[in-house]
């Protein structure tokens, strides 16, 4: 134990940092939608417990966190859907739940693809457009420059039951910003597509936000967060507990720390798993692959193997690594909130 210990491993002590002390100053623009202190519950379970959070004009936000953070009934109140059991939501000053032009201003993309299967790419875009409130001439520039914009051209006229889920997601953003929304709301609007996909939605997603557009978006996929948000928000048992740029969040809470990860052949004896446990580490794909901190990367990567084997772990594999927004969200998930 000792000669694991004069490894310098950190442990997991530092605290979580608030919202308000990490908030990024990057974007000073116009709040697009506004939260504030929103509370929801179902029944006697509180979902929302006081959230507070505000989209600016030309800014991608990325809300994480588990399941059954409540991130999906806070979007659906961003959208006017829910109505709040106290604090209150703007879009563009005013309440999306009760004024209709608010509630235009605002579009949802939920993860569920929801376009009308056996009407051709057109077609659908055409009846969104109606229901936007566009008027007819504005429907046809606004189509034609979606599928311009969205690659979609040459899908134009096929129905859309017979495209890949990759054009159908692209089909459905589509829809959803006909319009021109000053705030747009997407769940994993990329989960379960190939990379060609991915890229082309976030070539959309970024062109609007370039025109000035809000977005947030919920993701489980932090290299995607990492890659798109300006902002990032963690959320946990209704609340969000950290917000701020990926970059500055990393540095203020890890420092110069690195990540250290040790990979085992088989799997570590009780007596090792508590050892590393006690030292800092915790299991990212049990029972193989660990993870700790270290103060620095200056280390005796060959002494450290020599003392895990000597408490009968047989070590395949050990790196070291600069913390990155998957870092962050484990090391918030793991901290005991309320």
């Amino acid at each position: 134990m000792n000669d694991i210990k004069s490894v310098e491993i950190l442990q997991n002590s530092q605290p979580i940092h608030t919202a308000n002390k990490l908030r990024s100053t990057a974007h000073e623009e116009a709040v697009r939608l506004d939260v504030t202190q929103a509370h929801f519950s179902f029944g006697s379970h509180a979902v929302l417990r006081g959230v507070d959070l505000k989209l600016r004009a030309g800014e991608v936000f990325g809300l994480l966190g588990p399941n059954g953070a409540g991130k999906t009934t806070l979007m659906k109140a961003m959208c006017g859907r829910l109505k709040l059991d106290k604090g209150y939501i703007r879009v563009g000053g005013k309440d999306p739940r009760g004024d209709q032009h608010a509630r235009r201003m605002v579009s949802y993309v939920p993860q569920d693809i929801a376009i009308f299967p056996y009407l051709t790419v057109t077609e659908n875009l055409e009846i969104f457009g109606r229901i936007s409130g566009l008027s007819r001439r504005d429907i046809t520039q606004s189509v034609n420059l979606m599928l311009q914009k969205a690659s979609l051209e040459n899908q134009a006229d096929k129905l859309c039951r017979t495209l890949s889920g990759g054009y159908q997601r692209r089909i459905n953003i589509c829809a959803s910003i006909l319009n021109n929304p000053i705030a747009l709301i997407l769940d994993e609007p990329t989960v379960g597509i190939d990379i060609n996909a991915r890229e082309e939605i976030h070539s959309l997603l970024l062109d609007l936000r370039d025109r000035g557009a809000a977005i947030l978006i919920a993701t489980h996929d932090l290299d995607q967060a990492q890659q798109l948000a300006d902002r990032v928000g963690f959320m946990k048992n209704g609340k969000i507990w950290m917000e701020g740029a990926p970059k500055t969040l990393i540095t203020d809470y890890f420092g110069d720390e690195r990540e250290i990860i040790i990979s085992f052949s088989s799997p570590p004896p009780d007596v090792g798993i508590q050892l590393l446990k006690e030292v800092g580490f915790q299991p990212i794909q049990p029972p193989l692959v660990w993870i700790g901190l270290l103060e620095n990367s200056h280390m005796d990567i060959q002494s450290l193997s020599e003392a895990l084997a000597r408490s009968g772990m047989l070590v395949k594999e050990i790196s070291i690594r600069s913390p990155d927004l998957t870092s962050l969200f484990m090391k918030m998930m793991n901290e005991s909130v309320i």
